[in-house]
């Protein structure tokens, strides 16, 4: 046998995920020789798909952004380091890009940019702390995103996450499949009102997440402190497409005044088995559905599909304290949304196969995780 035959049959064995081969390695850590912007964009452009960059468990203040260009799907690893300043994620078709343990201290601190065709990409056990008024996240093309394990705090009237969605009415004509993966999920997580105090001490509309632009959210089992879930749908603009939010807390603090938990203003979807926790709540405390432009059907509604046909929303099983209501006279129960489960719905994988570290599927019918134990080829690195 030949030393070329001889390789190409090692490189087989290894692909079927056979162990001993020599002649390879898996995945490399590429460690960044400081904190600073410099540094660390030079690892990450000396990374291929697949690798890791480590931080030295440091602080910076980044006078520019860190980009993670799309060719290549990456792990940017923090080790706990505090950054003033950003990281730009474009996400690949194929490898996975994650970014997890960092400290940022600014606000508009991670970008996520990609398409329903991209790889899902990760932010995970990281604080971020705006200050005053802040956007903390973003979000845009409809790309599946998981943000999971985070701690996010911001001033009064913050938007700690912002999904544009499509940034057009194109996520309008296409079809949603309930419970499905093709979505930025946001589980896990504490949202903090830092500018809740005070007697009455109001929430000033501080939300955790709003959406826009056919966007697509699932929002669960998350910790919300004096915090709302907004679905935007803003008189003239296109608003957001679909919403899965279920199993979160709603916490009020002493003397707090709240006057929504959810504000959803466009769209449709599901919201479910949401619960209030905390002081008693000296707002309305409501789960709001409202149009704010007038006729019927308006464009973007409640209630609304593709291609703007009727698609019912569905409230059940929520805390009796989160009142149920619309005062918009084009947003009618039993015609644009029920107070019951909506037939056939299951929702995914929980937690995200990200998380436990299996590989999933589901459907409006069900959801099915399993785990996986070979390599996908962009995870190896051949010498």
């Amino acid at each position: 046998m030949n030393t070329s035959t001889l390789k190409i049959r090692r490189l087989a064995f290894l692909l079927l995920g056979t162990v001993g081969v020599t002649n390879y390695s898996e995945a490399a850590t590429i460690n960044a020789s400081g904190c600073s912007q410099s540094d660390v964009q030079s690892a990450i452009d000396r990374a291929a798909s697949g690798d890791t960059v480590s931080l030295p468990s440091c602080s910076a203040d980044w006078g520019s952004k860190v980009s993670i260009p799309g060719s290549k799907g990456i792990t940017l690893d923090g080790k706990g380091s505090t950054i003033t300043g950003a990281v730009d994620v474009t996400q690949n078709d194929a490898t996975s890009t994650r970014v997890t343990n960092f400290n940022f201290t600014s606000p508009k601190s991670v970008y996520f940019h990609g398409s329903p065709s991209s790889a899902t990409a990760r932010l995970d056990h990281s604080k971020i702390s705006g200050g005053g008024t802040a956007i903390l996240i973003e979000v845009e093309g409809n790309a599946p995103v998981l943000i999971d394990h985070n701690e996010l705090s911001g001033g009064g009237a913050s938007e700690m996450i912002h999904n544009y969605g499509t940034w057009n009415e194109s996520g309008w004509n296409d079809d949603v499949t309930p419970g499905g993966p093709t979505m930025v999920f946001i589980e896990d997580n504490t949202f903090n009102n830092t500018g809740a105090s005070g007697s009455p001490a109001y929430f000033w509309g501080t939300s955790a997440v709003q959406s826009y632009y056919s966007a697509r959210t699932v929002f669960r089992h998350n910790t919300l402190n004096m915090t709302q879930v907004d679905q935007h749908g803003t008189a003239g603009m296109v608003g957001a497409r679909w919403w899965e939010i279920y199993e979160n807390t709603f916490n009020v603090v002493e003397n707090g005044n709240q006057s929504n938990y959810m504000a959803i203003r466009a769209g449709s979807g599901v919201i479910f088995n949401n619960h209030k926790a905390g002081a008693q709540n000296q707002g309305a405390g409501t789960i709001e559905l409202v149009e704010e432009d007038s006729g019927y059907p308006a464009s973007y509604q409640i209630g609304r599909g593709k291609n703007q046909s009727l698609d019912p929303a569905y409230v059940w099983g929520n805390d009796s304290s989160m009142r149920v209501g619309s005062n918009s006279s084009n947003v009618q129960e039993s015609r644009d949304f029920y107070q019951s489960a909506k037939p056939n719905y299951k929702p995914y994988t929980y937690p995200h196969p990200m998380v436990s570290g299996t590989t999933g599927s589901t459907g409006s019918t069900g959801s099915t995780g399993s785990t996986g134990s070979i390599l996908p080829p962009s995870n190896l690195r051949v010498y």
